[in-house]
């Protein structure tokens, strides 16, 4: 934090650091940019399992809920788009075998960013998606 005011006349208190540590920590939870969402993109080591809701995508699309369980393998999230027929390129920041939509398995597909699915979205309706981790055969993650 920074008191902008050097010489103490208006008691002028600068808040940027404040909301540079939330913006920092959204951004390791997940990116958004140009129809693309990658969910815990840097998650610190620690962060074995949490959970964070209400977060808007730069895609138009709002992130309602992303919970996480490294240990029980999983990340979930569940998107609602606010424009209907909103193509989204949805990944996840670590390695992952599987992905169920709405109960559905999804085909994922790969390019040189690696593995992401496609979802084209309609407004208002909402999307879970679950991400299955692989198995680490006894090495911590």
């Amino acid at each position: 934090m920074t008191d902008h005011d050097t010489n103490r006349r208006c008691n002028t208190y600068c808040s940027d650091t404040l909301f540079g540590a939330f913006g920092a920590v959204h951004e390791s939870l997940l990116f958004s940019n140009n129809g693309e969402i990658e969910v815990l993109p840097a998650l610190p080591s620690d962060w074995k399992s949490g959970s964070i809701k209400g977060l808007m995508a730069r895609t138009r699309v709002e992130v309602k809920e992303l919970n996480w369980n490294i240990e029980s393998r999983i990340v979930k999230v569940k998107l609602v788009s606010i424009a209907d027929r909103n193509e989204i390129r949805l990944s996840a920041g670590m390695p992952w075998e599987k992905a169920i939509a709405d109960g559905c398995e999804l085909k994922f597909l790969h390019d040189e960013k690696g593995d992401y699915l496609s979802l084209l979205m309609d407004a208002g309706r909402e999307v879970e998606v679950v991400f299955t981790l692989p198995e680490m055969n006894g090495k911590k993650r």
